[in-house]
């Protein structure tokens, strides 16, 4: 069994005089165990079906399953083995540390005092156990917002951009606590980002959304090779290089005098693009590299 089953999921979103259509023919299934991230440009629906998936949204048409119980007619059942967390801070401004996931258990039913002060040293919130949210720095207000998402013990969290606006430091711990939680509980975490890195570290698996349908899906590795991009040749010229066709060249990107050609081999390809080059102009630089996730994102929000 799957932790989300989706089928043909619609969502429409209307008013008395226009409709958008957020999500169309939306088929997934994120398995169980795992870390699976929903990617996309702003706008391309990772917000909403997230949302449709914890129960907080109704799908216009489709049908949508977590751990196997029906998101409408069983949103019950779902939300008693589920939680979610956002990168906007939302908890209550003048309770503390303490406070809040105490009160944040027993809305799940959880009357355990001891638990909630293991989730302070978990997250590593115990000199501010005491202080109001409103008076956490940042980073501090999201690692509550995360430990939050774990009072009821859930089987699976949403977290829908987890780092947002965290300094590099505090986003790379956070990162790191949220794969050690994932292994150390067995459980299934889906992730939106829009950090490249972020997912490139966290996410065995993951699905490009684009204009409210699915683009690709798979894991880091396999929509490298649905691309067909492995390398990336990147060459500084002094000149003006037309639109060229070459032999294993998928895409080209202009920067000034910079062109990135994506490729499925640098060693095949490298003298052949460069012989090619050079006759417009003089060559100042030559890089490459494997092709990263960054790269395979701009590909498929084109």
């Amino acid at each position: 069994m799957h932790s989300v089953e989706c089928e043909d999921v619609w969502m429409i979103y209307r008013s008395l005089f226009s409709e958008k259509v957020a999500l169309k023919e939306v088929n997934l299934k994120i398995p169980r165990n795992k870390i699976y991230g929903i990617l996309g440009p702003n706008g391309a629906g990772k917000t909403t079906l997230i949302s449709l998936m914890a129960t907080l949204l109704r799908q216009t048409r489709g049908r949508i399953e977590v751990l196997g119980y029906d998101t409408i007619s069983e949103f019950r059942e779902i939300r008693k083995r589920i939680n979610i967390a956002s990168g906007n801070p939302n908890l209550i401004w003048s309770l503390t540390v303490y406070e809040n996931l105490r009160y944040y258990s027993l809305l799940y039913g959880i009357n355990d005092r001891k638990a909630v002060e293991e989730l302070i040293k978990e997250f590593e919130l115990e000199e501010f156990r005491d202080v109001e949210f409103n008076k956490l720095s940042t980073g501090s207000k999201q690692k509550l917002i995360l430990a939050r998402a774990f009072v009821n013990n859930p089987e699976l969290v949403f977290l829908d951009e987890p780092t947002k606006g965290l300094d590099p430091p505090v986003a790379r711990r956070l990162r790191e606590k949220i794969r050690f939680l994932q292994k150390d509980l067995g459980i299934t975490i889906v992730l939106t980002t829009h950090y490249m890195s972020e997912a490139e570290m966290l996410c065995d698996r993951i699905t490009f959304i684009n204009r409210g349908k699915i683009v690709a899906e798979g894991t880091k590795e396999e929509l490298k090779r649905l691309l067909k991009m492995r390398d990336k040749i990147t060459i500084e010229i002094e000149g003006i290089v037309p639109d060229l066709r070459l032999e294993g060249v998928f895409a080209v990107e202009r920067d000034g005098n910079q062109l990135s050609f994506y490729v499925d081999s640098a060693e095949a390809r490298l003298w052949e693009i460069a012989k090619e080059v050079a006759r417009f102009g003089r060559i100042k630089n030559i890089s490459v590299k494997e092709v990263d996730l960054e790269d395979v994102f701009n590909e498929l929000a084109k």
